[in-house]
């Protein structure tokens, strides 16, 4: 036979060259599959003839809906769910160089809020002192308004200046000083006069750790320190009756 009578890819040609007498003979078994798929009437015949395709061109399953209960073993969403469910049971843990209680493996929770949001102005206080203002109950009056009535949960975070605390002071330190101020607003927020509910209230004391003025230090300077800030988060009061997902 003549070298160029034979169905062969010419010298130099890639491997995977297909010729074109292969390119007939796979479009012929291509064809063959769908003739023989038209004849097919049993739904149990096309899933096995689905399945046998599948298996021939690695398939697990994905690309497509076919029109028959796929066979879990063969489809991937099954497995993808299986994945999930599974994830959602296991806890998350880190390793730690000391045991701890129940060992060395740490519980990672996820926090139950959302966003915060600053309400109202700061609240601001004298030196070394947790009682409010007369001008610092006008404010939350004011404040009381835009946030009474919901069931989203308030921070009130307090902060202090630096040397604060003199010796005589009731305070240990500044993280006394600051959590007392925003216990302070705490207490006015639910009073009777004002009405807010407790459960709605989240305590956090800051000491002089978030200064809004640096580098300063007189005492009328240092007044946007010795204040309390108000945050309505994102999380509900609802949030927290429901214990943690196990």
């Amino acid at each position: 036979m003549a070298k160029d009578d034979c169905n062969c890819p010419p010298e130099g040609a890639p491997e995977w060259l297909v010729t074109y007498g292969d390119m007939m003979t796979l479009l012929l078994c291509f064809f063959v599959i769908l003739v023989s798929l038209s004849e097919i009437k049993k739904e149990d015949q096309y899933r096995a003839v689905v399945e046998a395709v599948q298996k021939a061109f690695g398939m697990k399953g994905g690309g497509g809906a076919m029109p028959t209960q796929d066979n879990p073993e063969m489809s991937l969403i099954p497995r993808l769910d299986e994945v999930q469910l599974q994830r959602k049971k296991e806890k998350e843990h880190s390793n730690a160089d000391d045991p701890g209680i129940e060992g060395r493996e740490r519980e990672v929770t996820k926090v139950r809020e959302g966003q915060k949001f600053a309400v109202g102005g700061r609240i601001t206080f004298e030196p070394g002192s947790s009682d409010l203002t007369p001008l610092a109950k006008r404010g939350l009056k004011v404040v009381a308004k835009e946030i009474k009535g919901n069931n989203t949960k308030i921070e009130l975070t307090g902060h202090a200046a630096r040397r604060e605390i003199s010796v005589n002071s009731p305070y240990s330190d500044l993280w006394a000083l600051s959590f007392a101020r925003a216990k302070a607003v705490m207490d006015f927020l639910t009073s009777e006069e004002i009405g807010i509910r407790p459960e709605r209230i989240r305590l956090v004391a800051n000491a002089e750790n978030e200064p809004v003025k640096q580098k300063v230090y007189g005492w009328a300077q240092l007044q946007p320190n010795r204040r309390v800030e108000i945050y309505v988060i994102e999380a509900l009061v609802s949030d927290f009756d429901r214990a943690e997902t196990e």
